[in-house]
């Protein structure tokens, strides 16, 4: 008999559904409003301790929409908006202490907002300026943003989109001043975004 066809035989006696899928290949994304998806969703920090590592949070409960015109990017908007409250960094009195006066004031303020005023194609990625609300303060930032990809899988909740963005800002600005020669100013910010149809 056959060595190699004893051998893969098995394989056959394997469910479909077992199996790995297919390649998941990029597909155009439908225009129109998008839901943040917030299990697929992250929203991280970093920010210096004493001068001399990088701490690193994130906050766990993140919502919005994205509204997508990949022809006319000037009526694209982003609208996000994230529940102070849940920040995470790993030690439960640093979460804690975060959320006091001395930082987000979260029973004061308890969502961090961003509301896109401009949106411009830049390249192959987009420039997006508008509003970021934090500690009750609220400043224009502009970031660059890219579309990573899109899918259309009915297993996996059907059509995706999904964004990665950087940024920085200065805590100080929104009127989060203490401990600065501790815990640092600048906050680098990570967005990956994951938005359902």
């Amino acid at each position: 008999m056959n060595m190699r066809l004893l051998f893969l035989a098995p394989l056959c006696l394997i469910p479909l559904a077992l199996r790995s899928p297919a390649p998941v290949s990029s597909v155009a994304p439908l225009e129109g409003a998008w839901k943040v998806d917030p299990v697929h969703s992250t929203v991280l920090f970093k920010i210096k301790h004493v001068g001399t590592s990088w701490t690193f949070g994130r906050f766990n409960g993140v919502s919005g929409t994205i509204t997508l015109d990949e022809a006319k990017a000037e009526n694209c908007k982003v609208a996000i908006e994230i529940d102070a409250s849940s920040v995470d960094t790993n030690w439960k009195p640093r979460e804690e202490h975060l959320r006091s006066p001395d930082f987000f004031s979260v029973k004061e303020f308890p969502k961090i907002t961003f509301t896109s005023t401009k949106v411009a194609k830049a390249g192959d990625k987009y420039s997006v300026t508008g509003d970021l609300t934090l500690h009750g303060v609220t400043k224009s930032i502009t970031f660059s943003a890219e579309k990573v990809g899109s899918s259309d899988i009915k297993e996996m909740g059907g059509p995706r989109t999904g964004f990665y963005a950087e940024t920085s800002i200065k805590r100080s600005d929104f009127g989060m001043k203490k401990m600065l020669e501790g815990v640092g100013d600048d906050v680098a910010l990570t967005l990956a975004i994951e938005t359902t149809h």
